[in-house]
């Protein structure tokens, strides 16, 4: 249920973030930072493939712990796809219902990181060694 909820979460404040911004006014160096955002998220869907990705935080049954492409950096290239997505809707057109939105939207998605860790730490008995070796979120910092 709290995976559900903090998925819940995720989507309503991506969401209001996409209806709260005018797509044809942004600068041109939003859409830029917007294609690093998708080209993350798909190259870590690749890598993950489809039957181990899930939306919600639960390790799917029979996957397998992924530590390549992205994730051999950070642990969760998704979630810094969402943060580039919210950076630069909330940079290239700034207001202070975006800005309460997207604080909304990173303590959801850190409040979902630590969860979804506890339970890839009981799924899997590698996860803790991998993350020593990774960072969660931006490379070499966090």
């Amino acid at each position: 249920m709290k995976g559900k909820i903090l998925v819940t979460i995720q989507f309503t404040c991506l969401a209001l973030l996409m209806v709260a911004t005018n797509w044809l006014v942004l600068p041109w160096w939003t859409f830029l930072i917007l294609g690093i955002s998708g080209f993350l998220a798909f190259w870590a869907m690749a890598v993950m493939k489809l039957g181990n990705f899930n939306i919600v935080p639960y390790p799917v049954a029979n996957g397998n712990l992924v530590t390549l492409g992205p994730y051999s950096v950070i642990r969760h290239p998704m979630y810094t796809s969402i943060f580039i997505f919210a950076i630069a809707l909330l940079s290239g057109q700034f207001d202070y219902t975006k800005l309460i939105v997207s604080i909304f939207l990173v303590a959801g998605l850190i409040a979902k990181m630590i969860y979804e860790e506890g339970l890839l730490c009981d799924h899997f008995a590698d996860y803790k060694a991998y993350m020593l070796k990774t960072k969660r979120v931006i490379p070499f910092v966090w």
